[in-house]
């Protein structure tokens, strides 16, 4: 299992970092979560094929985290034209308006677009992976839908974070009480020194962070020694492997 961290900035892109974007690569299967900036574009330096996604899962509706989709979704219908995309998302009115912009946008073949919405629970399973949705409280303390997702293949247990609340205090608590072999978090609305001890706290033997925030990798390295578990911070277009 590999793991790719596409794209790694906060809210806007910064010098060699773009909008959120993660792959897991399982035997050359891909499920993307989240799909912000030139997602596209990075897996195609990568030489990542764009129609091994079989999945792509939205954590919540902000821009840097869905702004990509147009660009794989007219992969899938202009150049791919021979199976479906998968697109996870985490409100109606997301689709209604993807929809709406894929149609403008006057793509053929919008057959292929396969909308689905998320909710708490298991969304997706196939051979390979089965990927739960963990409600979290990221938008306006929870008003509206956002996601964390749990990956669980080849024996292995991931969660992907998403964007969670100031005070992490919506940190996914399986994480806390359940043994996992990586953790896949978000380091902008991570207050380092205030939410540091739920954190520590974490049943996993390594966390990888990504969507970042400047500043805030130098203040998490000055503390990760107190860590119980490896500590990576990622950058666009490293490759890890689980």
């Amino acid at each position: 299992m590999k793991i790719y961290t596409l794209g790694t900035s906060h809210g806007a892109c910064e010098p060699s970092r773009g909008c959120s974007g993660t792959l897991i690569d399982i035997d050359g299967d891909f499920y993307l979560f989240d799909c912000g900036g030139n997602i596209e574009g990075k897996m195609t330096d990568l030489g990542l094929p764009i129609e091994n996604i079989k999945g792509i899962f939205i954590s919540h509706m902000h821009e840097d985290h869905a702004g990509g989709l147009s660009a794989i979704a007219k992969r899938f219908c202009v150049y791919i034209c021979k199976k479906s995309a998968n697109i996870f998302l985490p409100e109606e009115c997301g689709i209604s308006a993807f929809r709406g912009w894929f149609s403008a946008l006057h793509l053929p073949n919008e057959h292929l677009l396969n909308f689905k919405l998320v909710t708490e629970g298991e969304i997706y399973s196939d051979e390979k992976v089965r990927i739960k949705a963990i409600p979290t409280k990221h938008i306006a303390g929870g008003k509206f839908p956002s996601f964390a997702y749990e990956i669980v293949s080849c024996g292995k247990r991931i969660i992907y974070t998403g964007d969670l609340s100031s005070d992490f205090c919506d940190y996914p608590q399986a994480i806390l009480s359940e043994p996992f072999d990586l953790v896949i978090s978000e380091l902008t609305h991570f207050d380092v020194e205030r939410s540091f001890a739920v954190l520590k706290l974490s049943k996993t033997g390594w966390c990888i962070f990504t969507h970042i925030y400047p500043g805030k990798d130098e203040l998490l390295r000055g503390v990760a020694d107190g860590l119980d578990f490896k500590v990576d911070i990622a950058k666009d277009g490293d490759c890890f492997t689980l």
